[in-house]
């Protein structure tokens, strides 16, 4: 009961809960604590085997669990209040639902006696239920103490059964301080195993195979349902086998080392590359959605012969029409492929036109960055291939932070794959977590804009309470740069973009962490390599005023509807 002293033995619903956790192996939780969850602090404060982070807001929970999921591939707890505190999460929900992180959201709810009757409870929202349910996989709640631990391992293996996706569930606060029976292990390890995915059809694989093995210039557009498999080795060995040139997503980056002569990247918007993929006769696209801002909206043409596997049975063919569609596991399906392909037809000039093409990509790419590509070059010089980066939505992480800054493996490129901004410091500090946990020590690199940071640089006191380390770079233009270009681009005026020039480095030493300005390259890589070797978080503020304009002004993919034929 609410305010009932607890015995030393006595086990709540919030022990249920830290049975679950520990059994599932979690080893981080971000959330903030209050009274529709305090049972389940006190569970986690007594068992110490469980790390609780406090951010200082449910948005940095929802998005440090969703960015920590990615990097370790487990899944990512977040922890909230009912009401406010489960709305605030809905931002950082919408994210890990757009990048199908397996995260669970874990929230209070009110009394049960009360609940849904509208009588204006605390923290009450009506049917809170509905609300999350827009951005799960599913939403469940406790009626009884003992449905606690059931539940929530299935929530558990639901967020990690592919497709992966959050899913969130509801503890009514009295269940969670009700005394609760020891879970049952064997039940618990049953629950918590995910569903296998559905094995590929054999007859369909051959066919792939088939179109495949007759490719004469063949192309791979990889995304993320590759890294969620594990498939990195089975794509590797079916690019080599084909000799096809491999394009990722912004969440497939680094399923191929970047470096590797066959690999395209994240280039898709670049002329070359989309004069490639016309000249390409098939490609295989595995674990992607072909998202609106990586095709120009589906304007880009594809290869009329493609062969899409996904393990969402309804993706393929959603966007483009597939030759084929293979529903199935992309480590099964490209294990099975591999298995049929045999010899290919591969013209013996394609690797080398794949590799053209890249270059003429980047070389492009580059050269629309005027003065800022030297910060590309001294960002690549100081941090090499082992750094986790993490990008907000900023000018200079579309232009080259996510396409030019070269990634050697996956997990370590982490992006708003939903283009919203504010998700910076929360991505970044579930990345900084997994690092410590793992015993880790990549550094983490975060590219943010002046007006991203804002959305979140309360958080920088959660780093220098946790004691983890990020340099958290603020490219600073004083105010929202790409829409103050687009409206410039459109209406020839402005307006609400400008935000003026805080001094953010000051702020950041008001929280507690290492704080500067730079105002040139040198000035920059100087601090950036101090900031490497630095325990606790850095705030590296650049002046981009001073270091110059970018040669062309960056809209990214915005355009205006327009209207169809007859309307």
């Amino acid at each position: 009961m609410p305010g009932h002293h607890r015995e030393e033995d006595e086990r709540t619903g919030g022990d249920s809960v830290a049975d679950v956790f520990e059994r599932a192996g979690v080893r981080v939780v971000f959330g903030i604590p209050s009274v529709h969850n305090l049972p389940i602090y006190d569970a986690l404060a007594r068992r110490g085997s469980i790390r609780p982070i406090t951010v200082r807001h449910e948005q940095g929970a929802a998005g440090a669990a969703d960015a920590y999921a990615r990097v370790t591939g487990e899944i990512g707890v977040c922890i909230t209040s009912t009401g406010p505190g489960a709305a605030n999460a809905m931002g950082g929900l919408l994210e890990a639902f757009t990048s199908g992180s397996p995260v669970l959201h874990l929230t209070g709810q009110v009394e049960s006696r009360v609940l849904g009757q509208g009588r204006g409870f605390i923290h009450e929202v009506p049917d809170q239920a509905a609300m999350l349910g827009a951005l799960s996989k599913k939403v469940l709640r406790a009626r009884t103490v003992d449905e606690i631990a059931p539940l929530l391992a299935e929530s558990v293996a639901t967020a990690l059964e592919h497709p992966r996706g959050p899913v969130s569930l509801e503890l009514p606060i009295d269940l969670q301080y009700e005394e609760a029976r020891s879970a049952d292990l064997r039940e618990l390890e049953r629950l918590l195993s995910p569903a296998p995915s559905p094995s590929p059809d054999r007859v369909i694989i051959a066919r792939s195979a088939e179109l495949l093995r007759a490719a004469r210039r063949p192309l791979v557009w990889a995304g993320g349902g590759v890294v969620a498999s594990g498939a990195e080795h089975e794509l590797q060995a079916v690019a080599r086998a084909l000799s096809a040139g491999v394009l990722t997503s912004p969440n497939g980056r680094g399923v191929l080392d970047e470096r590797d002569p066959l690999c395209v990247g994240n280039l898709s918007w670049e002329p070359s590359v989309r004069q490639l993929c016309r000249e390409a006769d098939v490609l295989l696209a595995v674990g992607t959605r072909f998202q609106g801002p990586n095709t120009e909206n589906w304007k880009m043409e594809l290869p009329e012969t493609l062969v899409q596997i996904d393990v969402d049975p309804d993706r393929p063919g959603r966007s483009y029409p597939a030759a084929v569609a293979v529903k199935g596991d992309a480590k099964k399906c490209l294990s099975l492929l591999l298995a049929e392909l045999g010899t290919s037809a591969t013209e013996a000039s394609w690797p080398a036109r794949v590799l053209e093409a890249t270059r003429a990509g980047r070389a492009r790419l580059r050269s629309s960055l005027g003065p800022q590509a030297a910060l590309l070059d001294a960002t690549g010089r100081v941090l090499g291939a082992r750094a986790i980066v993490v990008k907000d939505s900023t000018i200079p992480a579309y232009t080259w932070g996510n396409r030019l800054l070269p990634v050697a493996g996956t997990r370590t490129s982490v992006m708003p794959n939903g283009f919203a901004i504010g998700l910076g410091l929360p991505h970044a500090l579930g990345a900084a977590a997994a690092e410590a946990v793992s015993g880790g020590n990549r550094p983490v690199l975060l590219m943010v804009g002046d007006g991203g940071i804002m959305l979140a640089l309360p958080e920088l006191a959660t780093f220098v309470e946790e004691g983890l380390s990020v340099v958290a770079v603020c490219f600073a233009d004083g105010g929202y740069g790409i829409l103050r270009n687009i409206q410039q681009r459109q209406y020839g005026r402005t307006l609400g973009v400008e935000l003026g020039r805080p001094d953010l480095a000051a702020v950041a030493r008001a929280l507690g962490a290492h704080g500067e300005s730079v105002a040139s390259v040198e000035e920059y890589e100087g601090a950036l390599e101090k900031a490497v070797g630095r325990n606790g978080p850095t705030l590296v503020e650049v002046d981009l005023g001073a270091i110059g304009p970018m040669e062309r002004a960056y809209t990214g993919t915005s355009r205006p509807p327009r209207r169809e034929a007859g309307r």
